[in-house]
């Protein structure tokens, strides 16, 4: 595990300039730099720049995700105690230091940074995150001062990018909140250049075999039918305060199962934090589909891409990467 005092960025070569990567999400035009915006001379459309280029309205869609991160702006970047984050980089997407270490890379649904500060220690020659919500502000705060770094707040239906720009394209625990996962997977693929890699990892349909897996997972879909609907900062209010409580009760046997008849999720080998984080992220979220190996291997089929891997990823998970053909 690695400590933040050892950070250092790889140089990677001749600089990458951002804009050349970018393009007008409404007429699909090269931009250029304006005071303190990037502006399309095609369109005339201004897109404001305050550390985050934005290419949506800055209090877009993704409510939940907005608040979560901001109120949990570093919860998950890695540390000296716990590097989870590069754990699950590398066996969801498959992706290992060589394969990042001067690219282009794109992140699809950044929220506030945790996957994008490893690709930027990885050395990547310029680390892209994308994301609709105003998670986008932690991300900037967290890695907008690094040079390999850009974040963009943008939709991915719309997404502001050229196609065939990026090395790599990858998407963690995102596409599956979108209104179509398949969909959203699709607006990625004409990103990747020829022979560039694409990864994404989306909630799985059946977790563990049994009949303990399956009345939890019904337990967590018929609680969402009302959490869901309910003000995102009840939910919020509800894991600061009530996780704690039943973080606690949960070292007490038999009366630890009380904690399966509320909406909470529980951590043992993890902080406190994360517990309160989850359970926020689980139960305030609106939008949330689930897939089958098979149907997300059928994506990458029909999208022509060829190499495909399903990935080993923990319970709960559908890991699949491939590559775009070509050189």
């Amino acid at each position: 595990m690695f400590s933040p005092r050892d950070v250092r960025f790889v140089d990677p070569g001749a600089p990458v300039d951002p804009l050349a990567f970018l393009r007008c999400p409404a007429c699909g035009g090269a931009l250029e730099p304006a005071p303190h915006a990037v502006a399309c001379p095609a369109c005339r459309a201004l897109y404001p720049r305050d550390g985050v280029i934005r290419f949506v309205d800055r209090s877009a869609y993704a409510e939940s995700f907005g608040l979560q991160w901001k109120t949990f702006p570093r919860v998950q970047l890695d540390g000296a105690q716990l590097a989870d984050s590069e754990r699950r980089l590398r066996i969801e997407t498959g992706l290992g230091h060589d394969d990042l270490e001067g690219r282009v890379v794109l992140e699809a649904g950044c929220g506030m940074g945790r996957f994008l500060d490893v690709v930027s220690r990885d050395g990547a020659a310029l680390a892209v995150g994308v994301d609709l919500s105003a998670a986008v502000d932690a991300a900037a705060e967290n890695l907008g001062a690094r040079p390999n770094v850009l974040v963009l707040q943008g939709d991915i239906f719309r997404l502001p990018l050229a196609p065939a720009s990026f090395d790599v394209v990858y998407s963690i625990g995102v596409l599956h909140h979108t209104p179509s996962a398949e969909r959203a997977f699709r607006t990625l693929v004409p990103l990747v250049k020829p022979g560039g890699t694409i990864a994404i990892s989306v909630y799985a349909a059946v977790v563990k075999p049994g009949v303990g897996w399956a009345l939890n997972m019904f337990r967590r879909r018929f609680l969402r039918g009302f959490t869901r609907r309910l003000p995102k900062r009840v939910i919020l209010w509800w894991s600061l305060y009530a996780v704690p409580v039943f973080w606690l009760i949960d070292k007490v046997p038999v009366v630890r199962y009380v904690r399966y008849f509320f909406p909470v999720l529980l951590y043992r080998n993890y902080p406190l934090s994360w517990s309160i984080l989850d359970t926020f992220d689980t139960y305030a979220t609106e939008l949330e589909s689930r897939h089958r190996p098979k149907e997300v291997f059928r994506w990458f089929r029909e999208a022509g891409l060829v190499d495909i891997d399903l990935l080993d990823s923990d319970d709960g998970w559908v890991s699949v990467r491939g590559r775009v053909p070509g050189a």
